[in-house]
């Protein structure tokens, strides 16, 4: 006699759990949702004409123009697509500045704490115990950056020897980076996380925003991902790492922490055309990149500004051959650009030196940031807001 209350109270447990189950989904929808941003108008034919055909008269593939969060226009050559992955390269970098704002913001680090109490074994050294987060990821860290542009693993670039004294000269290059993932590495360990900093980044900065790295590569010469300019992103999954940089409010929603997140796009170290990870259009004469690497001599952006041709707010993750994603609060503005010049083969040999390095970095120097970002304004118009 009992079997039937039995059943009935069985069956209004499961649908419960079915209810909640389908809540929950929905939620997840819903944040999922959120996170991209609003749904993309199609694009207006021709909106981005100029820009485009410079972009691709430098052997651009894809330009992805989004104002608002809204898709304004885009180009693309090939089978290249919104939603197919290309190489970041160095553009890599600025995933960087977004996981250490969110390892902050989770207690995990501070800007101006020294690196030495990650890395015990540098106590010892009289410049490396010196360092501080903040040096390293504003590339003054004073590690000697020169050789093959292949990255080593973690444990072997935190080996590397000091060459100047931190926050004094400014040097471009991947060391840092994969020295960078050797402190994630030992921070999540003592945490009791058991993740890698690749990992952690997904996790923690791209997945609640809807984006994702399709693959790691890039040249590598040690076990870890190459965390300077391994990532492959779609234009639209990095166009929601540029909404994450454009908008503070999704920083706050994600729990990046606000100093470090503004700090990204900040002058930090020795050079004040770059923040933490990110390049900057601080207004700067010529003469104040005199004895920069040619990599960052390529980076036209201070005297953009200085002209008055892009907006002085405006933050780029710059890969080899012209990868970029360019962001603009005052514009509203965020631009993917990918291109797949003929000479990327030779920049990324994994056995190459310095000189050839800066060599093909000056072939493809060609592309001029200023040109293209001043098109994309032109093309669109400015905002008045």
């Amino acid at each position: 006699m009992r079997v039937l209350p039995v059943l009935l109270l069985l069956s209004f447990t499961l649908a419960a759990c079915g209810t909640v189950r389908e809540r929950v989904a929905e939620r997840n929808a819903e944040r999922t949702a959120e996170a991209a941003g609003p749904a993309s108008p199609p694009a207006r034919p021709g909106a981005c004409e100029r820009a485009a055909a410079y972009s691709s008269e430098h052997d651009g593939v894809a330009v992805l123009v989004m104002r608002r969060g809204a898709v304004v226009c885009e180009a693309y050559v090939g089978d290249a697509s919104r939603t197919r992955p290309q190489p970041l390269f160095s553009g890599t970098k600025g995933l960087n500045g977004l996981m250490a704002a969110r390892a902050a913001g989770e207690g995990m680090l501070t800007l101006d704490e020294k690196v030495s109490e990650t890395l015990v074994e540098w106590r010892s050294d009289p410049l490396k115990s010196r360092m501080t987060i903040r040096d390293l990821l504003s590339l003054s860290s004073g590690l000697e950056t020169t050789g093959p542009r292949a990255a080593p693993g973690y444990a072997e670039a935190a080996a590397t020897p000091a060459a100047h004294p931190p926050g004094k000269v400014f040097q471009y290059g991947p060391l840092v980076f994969q020295t960078f993932g050797e402190v994630m590495s030992r921070k999540l360990k003592a945490a009791g996380r058991k993740e890698t900093p690749s990992d952690y980044m997904e996790r923690e900065v791209l997945a609640p925003i809807g984006a994702r790295i399709a693959a790691w590569g890039g040249p590598t010469a040690g076990p870890d991902p190459n965390l300077a300019a391994g990532a492959r992103m779609s234009a639209e999954d990095w166009g929601r790492v540029g909404e994450l940089m454009r908008r503070p409010d999704e920083a706050r929603r994600i729990g990046l922490n606000p100093d470090v997140y503004e700090a990204l796009g900040q002058p930090q170290g020795a050079y004040p055309g770059y923040g933490l990870t990110w390049w900057l259009a601080t207004p700067l004469p010529a003469s104040a990149r005199e004895g920069l690497d040619p990599v960052a001599r390529t980076i036209d952006l201070p005297q953009g500004a200085l002209a008055g041709r892009v907006p002085h707010d405006l933050v780029v993750a710059a890969g080899a051959g012209g990868q970029r994603l360019y962001v603009s609060r005052s514009q509203h503005l965020v631009v993917v650009r990918f291109a797949e010049p003929p000479q990327l083969a030779a920049m990324f040999q994994t056995s190459q030196t310095a000189d050839t390095r800066a060599q093909a970095a000056v072939r493809s120097g060609a592309f001029s940031d200023t040109e293209f970002v001043s098109r994309v304004l032109a093309d669109i118009g400015a905002d008045p807001d």
